[in-house]
């Protein structure tokens, strides 16, 4: 009988054991393994209702919110496939740094069970939303609370998964992003603060390459489930002026995705690519679509809509991941220049942005960013880490990171991509230029972090990890 009670006794505490796990977050809330894919969608409004510094620039200490033009979102869509979780987030911000996303990781972990390296996160980079950065005074509460927000987000994208298939589309849309970077008349390059000095009779054309191709996916789900919709595009959402230096809004997505649900039915999630170069006008005239911030949004719906028609099935419903860490040479070319640099920000915060230009420029520098960029660099080390996403679903892959890449990058992964189609997920947080920007020293060069090679390098890592996954 006490052999029949030990026996008892010990099943009891395996099973207490089972249940109990090590009290990780992980295991609050087990995937069990699905047949297919299932898919899941949620969106959580981001808006503060409180005073917040607005990013985009410099100057979050000083640039408050004054009100909203649209109400800006976190978007979550979370994908099963075996016993294979992920979640992919997109949030109307202008930049979410490493750091940052691995404190949204830590509280979406928390929630959701779902490990961080199977959360992917990337920023819209529209400059008329909060800043996570500047030390106002309420930064700290609107990044937690956006942590929080990201949290539920996952926790009712997971709760919504059902079944789906997934199609995709690829159409290229000429004339409507530009690199906004020129070739001039005597055959120079120059950057878009050039090319505003040079004047447009002088501009010919450009150095480097558009991406004009969108990308888009559809999750057609089960009945009484909304399907939904990823598209992919890259431009700049810099329409700060236009909107209102001092009003949130999330750009032209917010009336790209507001038409696109309207005219489709369906939920909307935009993710930005490879974008650092590209504008969504250009300082040659004659190029331009002639379209407002507001405009240009509606009429990338049309192009989306467009492509609807043009949706196939995607082969394969296995989800993959793979993460890598690069090490990466930081630019000090400038350390040099620092007290210089020191002068003109010190300057800019005593009187304002044009006056510390013209400092700058007297010490060969492009501006106030670019002697930020400078005090900012010379604290780091030689070298930082780059972090480094690949993911798949079935034949569509997915790279994501949280820095800005050159149209030249995106296109040098798409087109060595073992997938038929590959998303870009960015995160946009510091610049990564083509090699050729640095032999002119354009904007993004000189304020950027990385060192010259670093786009190539990543671009090619990228494409190894494609083809590891595929």
């Amino acid at each position: 009988m006490k052999k029949y009670i030990a026996l008892l006794v010990s099943f009891i505490l395996v099973c207490s054991m089972c249940a109990c796990g090590n009290g990780g977050a992980e295991e609050t809330q087990p995937v069990a393994a699905v047949e297919g894919l299932q898919i899941g969608y949620a969106r959580m409004n981001i808006t503060p209702d409180y005073e917040v510094g607005l990013g985009g620039y410099s100057d979050a200490e000083s640039r408050k919110q004054q009100g909203y033009i649209e109400y800006i979102y976190a978007t979550c869509i979370a994908a099963t496939s075996g016993a294979e979780t992920i979640l992919m987030y997109t949030i109307d911000n202008c930049a979410v740094t490493r750091e940052l996303a691995d404190t949204f990781r830590e509280a979406i972990t928390a929630k959701t069970g779902i490990a961080g390296e199977k959360i992917f996160i990337g920023a819209t980079h529209a400059h008329n939303c909060p800043s996570f950065n500047g030390g106002y005074e309420n930064m700290k509460k609107y990044t937690e609370d956006v942590a929080n927000w990201c949290a539920e987000a996952g926790e009712k994208a997971l709760a919504d998964r059902s079944s789906a298939k997934l199609l995709r589309a690829k159409a290229e849309h000429e004339n409507m992003n530009f690199v906004r970077h020129y070739t001039l008349i005597d055959g120079t390059f120059t950057d878009s603060n050039g090319a505003a000095r040079a004047g447009a009779t002088r501009l010919v054309g450009h150095p480097m390459p558009t991406d004009p191709q969108m990308v888009m996916l559809k999750f057609d789900r089960e009945e009484g489930k909304k399907d939904i919709l990823m598209v992919n595009w890259q431009a700049h959402p810099d329409s700060a002026t236009a909107i209102g230096y001092n009003l949130i809004s999330p750009s032209w997505i917010g009336p790209m995705r507001s038409k696109l649900e309207k005219d489709t039915g369906m939920d909307v999630a935009y993710f930005t690519g490879a974008s650092g170069n590209q504008a969504m006008e250009s300082q040659i005239p004659t190029e331009n679509h002639g379209y407002s911030w507001k405009k240009y949004g509606e009429a990338l719906a049309d192009c989306a809509y467009s492509m609807l028609d043009k949706l196939e099935p995607v082969e394969g419903e296995t989800i993959k991941t793979n993460r890598y860490i690069m090490d990466v040479e930081v630019d000090h070319s400038w350390d040099h220049m620092l007290e210089q640099a020191k002068e003109v920000y010190d300057l800019w915060k005593k009187t304002d942005r044009p006056t510390g230009d013209v400092l700058a420029q007297t010490y060969n520098m492009s501006s106030v960013y670019h002697a930020r960029a400078i005090i900012s660099r010379a604290s780091m080390d030689k070298t930082l880490q780059l972090e480094m996403n690949t993911f798949c679903i079935g034949d569509v892959g997915f790279t994501t990171g949280t820095y800005e890449m050159f149209s030249n990058s995106g296109l040098y992964v798409k087109e060595n991509s073992p997938f038929e189609t590959t998303f870009l997920i960015t995160g946009n947080s510091s610049y990564i230029p083509a090699d050729i920007a640095y032999t002119y020293r354009g904007y993004e060069a000189d304020t950027g972090y990385y060192a010259r090679g670093t786009a190539e390098a990543l671009a090619e890592q990228y494409v190894q990890m494609l083809k590891t996954i595929k």
